[in-house]
């Protein structure tokens, strides 16, 4: 049996990503991209709404990260977490403490569609949480964030170094916080500054904003009156057609004065004054033509809400493995 051995220069060989390595795990920086926003709804006391089918935040967690190693995996994850042990109640135009809060509903982690993803990929654009939803229903099968209403988070963010999903675990990881992402649940917005500063900004709510559909207080509904009350509407309306104006019959010009002509020429035709021949005694007096007048009638020209359709709703990918925890 004859053994090969084949030497070759290590410059020659392909070049293999390098293993990433834990103890770098320090040098991972990580930014809020719309900081400027989130500190303006912080300075007010930010509010997100909580839904039984979930909502979306805004704003939206946007993030960047560097300092990554390029050719290294990571899972890139985020989750809530309560800033306190209180629950809030809103009362004369401030946030008050209401009591203990209750017990935390299962807990429950965000993981970014991309992941895994090399360094390299993590570090060219921004990462955006746009997906994520809040909801209170603690029976959600969809894979949202379940929180309790009127009480207190703040969103947390996982870079962990692993090839896997489920190696998570066991993976070196670092995790990210930023104070002016604060915010109180609510099922409807407590704050009025808080309401308005969402319309403002927000691009989804332009229907609130001054002169959009929802600002003003009537809109234009069909004429939906009970039969017997248009009846009697109509009846009491005063009618602006004088009484001897008729109507004439729903026949087109054309035979109307083709008529007039025949019985002109007929007229002319008779041998004495008078006398009428045999196909004009068997038309109908000219007057006839007046002889009934028509009803008229008044139709209802109300401006009717056209319903447009929206176009469907967009379902937002979400990994399976949302449950995944942290330990």
């Amino acid at each position: 049996m004859v053994i090969f051995i084949v030497s070759a220069d290590s410059k020659s060989m392909p070049r293999t990503p390098p293993a990433g390595d834990p103890y770098q795990q320090g040098c991972i920086r990580m930014t809020l991209e719309n900081a400027d926003l989130w500190k303006s709804f912080h300075n007010m006391g930010t509010e997100m709404i909580i839904t039984k089918h979930g909502r979306r935040m805004f704003p939206h967690c946007s993030v960047s990260l560097s300092g990554l190693q390029p050719f290294a995996n990571y899972v890139v994850m985020m989750d809530m977490i309560p800033v306190d042990s209180f629950k809030y109640k809103w009362k004369k135009e401030q946030w008050e403490v209401a009591g203990k809060a209750e017990p935390q509903p299962p807990w429950r982690t965000y993981m970014h569609p991309d992941s895994p993803a090399t360094g390299s990929h993590w570090m060219k654009q921004s990462l955006s949480f746009l997906k994520v939803k809040l909801t209170n229903n603690t029976l959600d099968q969809h894979g949202h964030i379940i929180l309790h209403s009127m009480h207190r988070y703040y969103p947390r963010f996982h870079v962990i170094q692993a090839d896997r999903p489920y190696t998570v675990r066991w993976g070196p990881f670092q995790t990210f916080s930023f104070p002016e992402t604060t915010f109180t649940s609510v099922t409807a917005y407590q704050n009025p500054k808080i309401t308005k500063l969402k319309i403002d900004h927000n691009p989804f709510a332009k229907g609130f904003r001054e002169g959009g559909t929802h600002s003003h207080s009537k809109r234009c509904r069909p004429n939906r009156s009970p039969p017997a009350k248009r009846a009697a509407m109509d009846a009491e309306a005063p009618c602006s057609t004088p009484p001897d104006l008729q109507r004439m019959p729903s026949a087109s010009r054309s035979e109307q004065a083709e008529a007039e002509r025949s019985q002109a020429s007929s007229a002319q035709a008779s041998p004495k004054a008078g006398q009428l021949s045999a196909w004009a005694a068997e038309q109908d007096p000219p007057e006839s033509l007046h002889a009934e007048p028509l009803e008229l009638h008044e139709y209802d020209y109300s401006c009717e809400e056209q319903m447009v359709p929206a176009s469907a709703a967009y379902q937002p990918y979400r990994s399976d493995l949302d449950t995944m925890q942290i330990q």
